[in-house]
């Protein structure tokens, strides 16, 4: 097996550097979730302040932590419910003195699917400003709209800079600034070591490379070569790993960290556990 790490020294590295922020990105099925629950436990578990949220409409993070100590707290960015929230702050303030055709352009305007890009965006940036003093680990939405959501923020910054009508102070325009400082935001591609999962989340690094941003390192999620067994079906599947682990370990900005196996899906904290152990 290549030269690795672990998620415990992933854990390590984020602690000893401070309040901050970590994201989990990567193909959808990965285990992300599983992944950002298990750090965001472990930080805690040190008497650290810890956030953890999601992205991610079809993440169920609660499921995956159900008993979380009292120095973790779990949130979730609704998009429907951050749509509409932001809907209604645009009638109330933009909307509020328009005459009746020009309001009605604005309410028909703002049923376009970009609204709730725009608003999950700005959800995003409130998560992202709030990690002051705490540990934020944030799971992230499958690929795309989390590609999505980093360009809008490049973009958001450069328009900030070249237009003195906007607020460099707001948390949109910090955003960018946020998660292009390494000291203050480590990204973590997740995948699993297997083709698909391997090449998708190099695509993504390559993405994130145009967007003026780098992968802290990567995190390679069940992996059978990692383990102990005897099983002579797992023992030719972990052999398989092999390939992938060494484009793995060629690809990440530093030795990727590799998460054994396990027999169950780990829930809860006796099983997230036993990921940084």
């Amino acid at each position: 097996c290549p030269a690795h790490t672990t998620l415990r020294d992933v854990v390590d590295a984020v602690a000893l550097s401070g309040p901050g922020i970590v994201m989990t990105m990567g193909k959808g099925g990965v285990g992300k979730t599983t992944i950002a629950a298990a750090i965001a436990l472990a930080l805690a578990e040190r008497g650290l302040p810890v956030s953890l949220t999601t992205t991610d409409p079809a993440a169920h993070v609660n499921d995956v932590l159900p008993d979380p100590p009292a120095n973790l707290t779990i949130t979730r960015i609704d998009p429907v419910a951050e749509t509409a929230g932001y809907t209604d702050h645009v009638l109330q303030t933009a909307g509020a003195h328009l005459e009746p055709e020009a309001l009605a352009l604005l309410t028909e305007d703002l049923r376009s699917p970009c609204t709730e890009e725009v608003a999950v965006f700005h959800a995003f940036a409130r998560t992202v400003a709030g990690a002051t003093g705490r540990y934020v680990v944030i799971d992230t939405a499958p690929t795309g709209h989390t590609l999505l959501l980093l360009q809008s923020s490049a973009s958001f910054a450069q328009q900030v800079e070249a237009s003195p009508r906007n607020d460099p102070d707001s948390p949109a325009a910090q955003l960018f600034g946020s998660l292009s400082d390494p000291a203050r935001t480590r990204i973590l591609l997740v995948a699993l070591p297997e083709a698909t999962p391997v090449h998708e989340a190099q695509d993504l690094q390559a993405d994130l490379a145009r967007a003026r941003l780098q992968p802290y390192t990567w995190v390679v999620n069940s992996a059978l070569s990692a383990t102990t067994t005897t099983d002579p079906v797992l023992r030719a599947r972990a052999a398989q790993e092999t390939r992938w682990l060494t484009e793995i370990a060629r690809t990440s900005p530093r030795f990727p960290a590799i998460v054994p196996w396990v027999p169950q899906v780990p829930v809860g904290v006796a099983g997230l556990r036993q990921l940084t152990v």
